[in-house]
């Protein structure tokens, strides 16, 4: 089986201790080396009669487990201080890194930084990630991303007392630098007495899932496990390692499945470092070393309107509302064909004809139309980062922080910057504001400041069933998708142990929210 290794230096005061222990037998030690090359040490031993421990941590089912050999309970720990890894020549490795002369191949690069600074003069701006640290002012180093994978959806509804969730976690989420390797455990309630693990992971992710199916033999590399008794929960761990950045940029952010022959699904928003975000219009930032700008490297970016753009057979126009970097920013709509923007744009709201447009042509034709989509720009909007102008329904326009609609304008777009629009009595003698000719739609999400006491429920314990609908017991909320709102909950429990039948006690108290119309809400 698989047994998680005790930290020393996590240990707790009053918690047990087995470097102190006086009744651990047969011990010893164990040495491997890591993906990274660094070799741990684990200690192990039986404690013969493990003793009682003060501590309330959970995690300690994690280093003990009991021997069916009656040698007693084996206990397995490590430390930090006796990890040794291979040292890391950083002369080398800014070496290596220094060759790259964009920021992009830069970031592609495992132990490489880059310094977007235009106030400093360098001569190669990629450096390893230690060096970077020292020279490269804190808020211009191009940071990648350092997490470990986060649950975005632990389990499905349960919808009744039979319809048991068996695939924890549902959905994850990876961000990951090339070079990085992270893991991620899951389980499996078995029902039927086998399943098959499959995934749509590209060629550039590397996946191996390790289980011991549920046995006592040691973890393996698996694709598949049988002969798993109804009712029994596996555990599984997934090693992914990112080898390169996929070639399309529109692939640099997706999502996969890992499906489980059963027919459960874990979902796998994979986001990979492949860009910087030196690599926009938007920005001062240097991201190459000749120094060449966004528009550069990109001329077509100039061009402020569908027709201008394709009248240039090197170009193409992104109609898209939705089209934007991947920090949600706005992109210039006109790019060059070979330009990595241009392969973040919807296939559909993508105009790209095989010839330029002649002087008599434009995007209001059929074959090559920009009709339902934006159709020209202001590169001041870029500058602003002003999302606001792109959406097109009043809909979405109030999706978007800080804008406001305009069912009737003087020919501005309906849905601008709440700071673009003149006010009441305000004069109009700023030419980057606009009148709205009718009533203004702003964001009108509200979350109630009154303290609200709720009714206290009965003393009848509802096990395995809903609760009754208690309707006074109600907030109003008016809430803005994409927004976070802070609500805080304060709950006095007051148990009348009369009513509780011997040994049962409260584990748990689970807050639902739901929406009028009965649809479930994120909590």
């Amino acid at each position: 089986g698989y047994l998680s290794a005790l930290h020393v230096e996590d240990i707790k005061p009053n918690q047990y201790d087995p470097r102190i222990s006086k009744t651990i037998s047969q011990n010893g030690t164990c040495k491997i080396v890591d993906d990274t090359g660094c070799d741990l040490t684990f200690w192990y031993g039986y404690e013969d009669e493990y003793p009682e421990n003060d501590s309330d941590d959970e995690n300690d089912d994690y280093y003990y487990e009991d021997d069916e050999d009656d040698d007693g309970t084996l206990v397995v720990w490590t430390s930090n201080i006796d990890k040794v890894c291979p040292p890391l020549e950083d002369k080398d490795v800014a070496e290596a890194c220094s060759k790259k002369t964009t920021c992009m191949d830069c970031s592609r690069s495992p132990g490489c930084g880059w310094c977007s600074s235009p106030h400093l003069e360098m001569k190669s701006r990629c450096s390893s990630i230690k060096e970077n640290e020292k020279m490269c002012p804190t808020e211009r180093r191009e940071e990648k991303f350092n997490s470990v994978p986060t649950i975005i959806k632990e389990s499905k509804e349960q919808t009744s007392r039979w319809s048991k969730a068996q695939l924890h976690p549902q959905q994850v989420e990876l961000a990951m630098n090339v070079g990085d390797i992270q893991y991620l455990d899951f389980t499996y309630l078995f029902i039927s007495s086998g399943t098959s693990l499959t995934h749509d992971l590209p060629e550039n992710v590397d996946l191996k899932i390790f289980s011991s199916c549920g046995g006592d033999n040691l973890l393996t590399e698996i694709s598949r496990c049988s002969g798993i008794f109804n009712g029994v929960t596996v555990k599984f761990y997934a090693r992914f390692h990112l080898k390169s950045c996929p070639e399309k940029s529109s692939d640099w952010e997706k999502s996969y499945k890992l499906t489980l022959s059963q027919g459960d699904v874990l979902d796998i928003d994979l986001k990979m470092f492949c860009s910087c975000s030196c690599d926009k219009f938007s920005t001062d930032g240097i991201c190459r070393n000749d120094k060449k700008t966004f528009l550069d490297i990109n001329p077509c970016a100039e061009k402020n309107s569908c027709s201008e753009c394709l009248q240039d057979s090197a170009c193409n126009w992104c109609s898209d509302s939705k089209f934007s970097y991947f920090d949600g920013s706005p992109l210039p709509r006109c790019n060059n064909d070979n330009f990595f923007t241009s392969d973040l744009c919807n296939g559909n709201g993508k105009v790209d004809p095989p010839r330029a447009l002649t002087g008599s042509e434009d995007c209001s034709t059929c074959n090559h139309t920009c009709s339902g989509g934006i159709c020209e720009e202001h590169k001041q909007d870029l500058l602003d980062l002003n999302m606001c102008v792109s959406q097109l329904t009043c809909g979405d326009c109030m999706k978007e922080d800080g804008c406001a609609w305009c069912p009737q304008t003087d020919g501005a777009p309906r849905c601008n910057l709440v700071s673009k629009w003149i006010v009441g009595n305000e004069k109009r003698n700023d030419p980057n504001k606009h009148e709205c000719q009718e009533d203004l739609y702003v964001d009108r999400s509200t979350i109630s400041t009154d303290k609200i006491e709720f009714l206290q429920n009965s003393d009848y314990i509802y096990e395995d069933s809903p609760m009754p609908d208690m309707t006074d017991n109600t907030v109003e909320i008016t809430m803005k998708e994409g927004q976070s709102y802070n609500l805080e909950l304060l709950l006095k429990i007051k148990v009348d142990h009369t009513s509780l039948e011997e040994n049962q006690k409260y584990d748990e108290v689970k807050l639902m929210m739901r929406s009028k119309d009965k649809k479930s809400l994120s909590y």
